[in-house]
């Protein structure tokens, strides 16, 4: 006996349904001929029911916020550098007087001077705003990690997690301070050796110099995905099963840099759009980055040679009450 045909639900357009059929289908068979796309739709499959849109809103939120005390903190240390060195006081405020001659120079220099004298009182507070920012930073980090990784976030204890997001802070920024430093200095003697032997000006050495550049940017990168995927949710998997990760991640974080300096010389020539545009450009191109760690994650869990060594991971799921 044949089945009869099937009937559309209600208030569903057969041509829609059928159309969206074909799509899927598609889709499906897509999947089944390049693994590098089925890849990516698991990979995107896991991050959005990790809510990593929503972990990355954190994440950005708090970062943003630690900017404005980070900005402080180095206003207050440059302070406090003025305030041990008269002569260097003296001189800056010569230079302001000769720049703006009159009462707004005096009205200037003033305010310089006040803001020398309590730079002390001013550091504490920015240290103890970006301390605040900063932890909570981490902190929805890990959370978002923990969820992409395992399904669910581990028991908090609430003097362990602040302490290791103490140290993770610490860690992140130290290997960041180091790669700016290796980027910049390694850069600067490569272009120092082509000037010594005569090749500055030659077509392509400049490209040499980019390159190396980046190259360097790229292993500091690496390190911190490596750190991000491994020892921020606390997993125990090989760095070797992570590298893939840590590399595609590095690689994706760098293409993220060009396209936000890219932005930047865009705005540079209009007072509104840097004034506005830049606060703006600099709070989606924070969210970008989020949402990207997080989808580097999901990306590395759903590895066949990762996916082969992990417990599938566990959802949260409420307590029932007694």
């Amino acid at each position: 006996m044949s089945a009869a045909p099937e009937t559309p639900a209600p208030g569903r357009d057969p041509l829609l349904t059928r159309l969206y059929a074909r799509v899927e289908a598609v889709i499906a068979a897509q999947r089944r001929r390049h693994p590098w796309f089925d890849h990516l739709a698991r990979a995107g499959g896991r991050y959005e029911r990790t809510q990593g849109d929503l972990m990355a809103a954190g994440v950005t939120y708090f970062a943003f916020l630690a900017l404005f005390p980070v900005l402080l903190l180095i206003a207050s240390i440059i302070g406090l550098v003025l305030a041990g060195n008269t002569l260097l006081q003296k001189e800056l405020f010569d230079a302001i007087r000769q720049t703006f001659p009159g009462a707004v120079g005096r009205q200037l220099v003033r305010q310089l001077a006040d803001a020398v004298d309590g730079a002390g009182f001013i550091g504490l507070i920015a240290l103890a705003g970006f301390l605040y920012a900063g932890l909570r930073t981490v902190d929805k980090l890990r959370v978002g990690m923990e969820r992409i990784w395992k399904g669910r976030v581990d028991p908090s204890d609430i003097l362990r997690d602040n302490l290791q997001d103490l140290l993770a802070l610490v860690a992140l920024g130290a290997v960041g301070l180091l790669s700016l430093g290796l980027t910049g200095g390694v850069t600067q003697a490569t272009s120092w050796v082509l000037e010594l032997i005569g090749l500055a000006d030659e077509p392509g050495y400049g490209v040499l110099t980019w390159v190396v550049g980046i190259a360097l940017a790229i292993a500091g990168d690496v390190v911190i995905f490596l750190w991000l995927l491994r020892v921020v949710p606390s997993i125990s998997h090989p760095l070797r099963l992570l590298l893939p990760g840590a590399l595609f991640g590095a690689a994706g974080f760098e293409v993220l840099k060009l396209i936000g300096g890219y932005y930047l010389s865009l705005i540079s020539n209009s007072v509104t759009a840097s004034a506005f545009g830049g606060a703006v450009g600099l709070l989606v191109w924070i969210n970008l980055v989020a949402r990207f760690a997080f989808f580097t994650a999901a990306w590395t869990a759903t590895l066949r040679s990762v996916e082969a060594v992990s417990p599938a991971p566990q959802a949260d799921v409420a307590p029932v009450p007694a």
